[in-house]
């Protein structure tokens, strides 16, 4: 027992009432907060927004073909008041998107719940491609002629099914196919 040190309990309660008057001093000053934290987020969130803005902008102004049409900008409107004439194209102008391609006679109806309308592509139904857009309205262009630019999905009834995101006139009130319902055996 050589090895213990008698301890003086005067001076340790002074030391702890030393290091409390100094956390007391502490907790009395006022928090000083940095005023440049809060300016510095408002400024990254402004450059932010203008740089995807700018570049947004960029991107828009590509050429898509040489027809003079901007990609990304407006497309003409379809609505019930369009006067429709041959020529005329309505829908999207991204060809990434919308590559495959087909003509016929735009008709109503799908194939067991896949497309909402059909493109008629000669007699046989076997043929024909079921389409549906949400770009533009395709019950305002029923009995037309049309060419039409689309993405092609996997159908589960439809032979070709495809989402279209551009179309264009090529005839007015086109006269349709009958249909052929016979098959040959040979």
């Amino acid at each position: 027992m050589d090895n213990l040190k008698k301890f003086d309990l005067v001076e340790s309660d002074n030391l702890v009432q030393s290091e409390k008057n100094t956390l007391e001093d502490h907790a009395m000053e006022p928090v000083t907060k940095s005023k440049l934290t809060p300016i510095l987020i408002i400024v990254g969130i402004l450059l932010g927004l203008g740089t995807g803005f700018f570049f947004a902008q960029k991107r828009l102004l590509i050429v898509s073909d040489g027809t003079g049409v901007v990609a990304g900008s407006t497309p003409q409107e379809l609505t019930s008041s369009t006067s429709i004439k041959k020529g005329d194209t309505f829908g999207s102008t991204d060809e990434a998107t919308f590559r495959d391609q087909a003509e016929g006679i735009l008709m109503a109806g799908g194939i067991e719940g896949e497309g909402s309308h059909h493109i008629e592509r000669g007699a046989n139904a076997t043929q024909w491609v079921y389409i549906t857009s949400s770009v533009v309205d395709l019950d305002l262009l029923v009995g037309h002629r049309v060419t039409v630019w689309g993405e092609t999905n996997q159908g589960k009834k439809a032979g070709w099914l495809m989402d279209v995101g551009r179309v264009k006139v090529l005839e007015l009130n086109a006269a349709p196919t009958d249909i052929d319902t016979t098959t040959q055996d040979n």
